[in-house]
């Protein structure tokens, strides 16, 4: 079994632009993500399933440049 761990960010494209995340349970950690979705804010919600059981939410903050090509974990920053 292969549990997600991490959300891909995608160009137009469908090229990988960068990506989020890490395995676990805590703040910006996944453990099975199910579903991933926006709003019309650009914020970021999903979902797990397994044992996480929870949703998790991204808060748009404004486009930057993309420095590196796994982001890790989002939150927190210091």
């Amino acid at each position: 079994m292969r549990v997600t761990t991490r959300i891909p960010a995608l160009r137009v494209t469908l090229a990988g632009l960068t990506s989020f995340g890490d395995g676990g349970r805590q703040p910006s950690q996944f453990f099975g993500v199910h579903s991933i979705a926006t709003d019309s804010d650009g914020n970021i919600y999903t979902t797990e399933t397994y044992e996480g059981k929870r949703v998790q939410k991204f808060v748009y903050t404004g486009m930057g440049p993309v420095t590196e090509r796994d982001q890790g974990e989002v939150w927190p920053r210091e």
